[in-house]
């Protein structure tokens, strides 16, 4: 018998799962064929999650440690005994409350997920503020349309012409890539733009190799020869604030200058301003990776691609648009966590380290869910340097990670398809259900559960998940025949539902400032130069396996792998008979260094998630840079070296 749950990692996919048993009576998981957006596929990150549930090296029992802070070790413990120790740690820091941390990102998404932010808003501890993940592209498109909308990803069916801006289709978004290729089979021509050393050549018809971080220069050399050609709707200039002035910024510059700004030809220009001067016959769609905003000028490169778009007249028609990201909570309500209260203070995120060691007051309590911060975020090893120094740590966790391992107690969770969750995603409009298809392994319990139980050693209300669920799905949604009963009955019975959201988001161009006019750029920043002796760019990205560091210690094997064209000119200074060590300011490690053709010649690719005890993470040589926009962690304008 199949039964319907769905994944809620932090991916905008987010896939509708079915689970049956194949000859061998072995449950397996795939996509569910009735979803209008999973089609029957999943990645390879999905379908692993039996995989995770069943690991030997699950921690499945609550862990105290014991002993010496540094060199104790774990021991398994009651959750009576656990959950009692840490609600005495908090009672005994209430009266100063900005002294206990909570930290917890998206290593799992859903309604439910907000537990932990609910009971630490309720106590007024410090929260964190910032990202590490799409914030700078998210406040960019606040900040032209005022709000985060864009056209449903089937309108990419009815584009004449398709630009990719930096999206990896054949690792972030498989079901993506293949709405995609479904377009080009009905005539759309693809283009991809990005540094390369992707897997983009199966969805693409055109490729344009630019320099990482200058994507704002090829888009504002494509506005300026627009402009020349006339070609700036008139419509579209009459929605918009400050249009003479933002135009003048471009024609001051030379285009000489922004293309070589970009690495970016006269061809490459030729080509995209063909693509965008034709709305009307053949439109064009825009898809931005996220990788584009994690510059320091990361926002400023998303709003010279959506100024573009909008002044070229792709915005607000069918087949054009442009594609990010929309809110993946907004189809469902959580004004209960909202009601909580709000943190005393908050911590930038991207700095994580520097601002534990330099709170006052001192952060005494940590309480970590959702992340394994210390290896996910900028400057690894302040982080650690940092989180020594708490007098005692809490990590909700199912593995024994970088953030882990330094905890004194570890909480044990359920993981996916071991609790029952509500999820919406940041691409399309579907909500999902995900069932408990097994019971939580061992001890384990929900992140929820486990709230829940502790705001009751509080002496805290906590909200109940019965109300939770029956105040969650107020949104519209597109059809709710057919069922039996309510409406949270018909998405436990289909497994999804569709909300209503325009098919062609700013249709009328009235956008959501008060004004209702579109906003543009009010400067163009040069991009900074590659500090001496270090020239090359670095970029950790996206693991085609495995997502972020949910990556089995089995498969960390070795020395990490890095990627760089064979005919960069750093090349001429390494002995490729002796180790390599690739190198920032803060540090060096070993890797293993592979050859991809076509990547830009002073670029460097390294896969996200290795661990920092396998000598796999790169994180430890990032510096905290902070992207213009978002208070994002701008990863990728970290530079670095290779050497022997």
């Amino acid at each position: 018998m199949e039964q319907i749950s769905s994944c809620t990692l932090d991916c905008q996919d987010t896939c509708s799962i079915v689970a049956a048993k194949n000859r061998q009576g072995r449950v397996v998981l795939k996509g569910n064929p009735n979803h209008p957006f999973t089609r029957g596929f999943a990645c390879a990150k999905g379908r692993r999650a039996l995989e995770r549930i069943t690991s030997p090296l699950r921690i499945t029992t609550p862990l105290i440690r014991t002993g010496d802070k540094r060199d104790g070790v774990f021991q398994p413990a009651s959750w009576d005994r656990v959950l009692d120790l840490v609600a005495k740690k908090i009672k005994a820091l209430c009266s100063v409350p900005a002294s206990m941390l909570h930290v917890r990102y998206y290593g799992f998404r859903g309604v439910f997920s907000e537990g932990s932010n609910y009971l630490f808003d309720r106590l007024g501890a410090t929260s964190t503020h910032g990202a590490l993940c799409d914030n700078a592209g998210c406040a960019a498109f606040l900040a032209d349309f005022g709000a985060l909308e864009m056209n449903a990803p089937e309108e990419l069916l009815n584009a004449g012409h398709i630009v990719n801006w930096g999206k990896d289709f054949s690792r972030s978004s498989l079901h993506l890539g293949a709405m995609v290729n479904q377009a080009r089979k009905r005539g759309a021509c693809v283009t991809t733009i990005s540094p390369g050393g992707d897997g983009n050549s199966a969805y693409t018809d055109h490729a344009i190799c630019i320099r990482p971080g200058t994507d704002r220069f090829l888009a504002g050399a494509v506005i300026k020869r627009l402009d020349e050609q006339g070609m700036i709707l008139a419509r579209a200039s009459a929605r918009a604030t400050g249009v003479p002035s933002f135009l003048e910024i471009l024609r001051e510059q030379d285009m000489a200058s922004l293309l070589t700004a970009s690495d970016c030809s006269r061809s490459d220009l030729d080509r995209l301003s063909g693509i965008y001067s034709d709305p009307l016959n053949r439109p064009a769609a825009t898809i931005m990776g996220w990788g584009i905003q994690r510059y320091l000028f990361g926002g400023e490169n998303v709003r010279y691609i959506n100024a573009l778009a909008f002044l070229s007249g792709q915005i607000g028609i069918g087949g054009g648009g442009s594609y990010f990201n929309v809110s993946s909570g907004r189809n469902i309500n959580a004004g209960w966590a909202d009601r909580a209260g709000k943190p005393c203070r908050t911590l930038l995120l991207p700095r994580i380290g520097q601002e534990i060691l330099a709170a006052d007051p001192p952060i005494r309590f940590l309480l970590v869910d959702g992340t394994n911060v210390v290896n996910q975020a900028p400057d690894s090893l302040t982080i650690k340097r940092a989180l020594e120094t708490i007098d005692f740590k809490v990590v909700v966790d199912a593995f024994m990670t970088d953030t882990a391992s330094l905890a004194d107690v570890i909480l044990p969770c359920a993981l996916d398809h071991e609790r029952e969750e509500i999820v919406g995603s940041c691409f399309h409009n579907m909500i999902n259900y995900s069932r408990a298809l097994f019971p939580p392994a061992g001890e384990a319990r929900p992140d929820f559960h486990i709230m829940a139980d502790l705001a009751h050693r509080l002496g805290m209300d906590f909200p109940q998940r019965e109300e939770i669920l029956a105040t969650c799905l107020n949104t519209p949604f597109v059809d709710t025949s057919g069922g039996h009963g309510t409406i949270l009955a018909k998405l436990k019975e289909t497994g999804f539902l569709e909300t209503c959201h325009p098919e062609i988001a700013w249709k009328d161009l009235a956008f959501a400032h008060p004004d209702g006019k579109y906003r543009l750029p009010e400067k163009l920043n040069p991009e900074p130069l590659a500090p001496p002796g270090f020239p090359l760019h670095l970029l950790s990205l996206v693991n085609k396996d495995f997502i972020h560091s949910q990556i089995p210690e089995a498969a960390q094997k070795g020395l990490p792998r890095v990627w760089i064209n064979p005919e960069s000119p750093v090349m001429a200074g390494l002995d490729l008979s002796e180790p390599v060590f690739l190198a920032t300011g803060l540090g060096r490690m070993a890797v293993s260094l592979c050859f991809a053709e076509g990547l830009h010649r002073l670029t460097l690719i390294i896969r996200r998630g290795g661990w920092i005890k396998h000598g796999r993470c790169v994180n430890p040589l990032v510096e905290p840079l902070v992207t213009d926009m978002g208070e994002n962690a701008a990863y990728y304008s970290q530079y670095a070296r290779l050497e022997n």
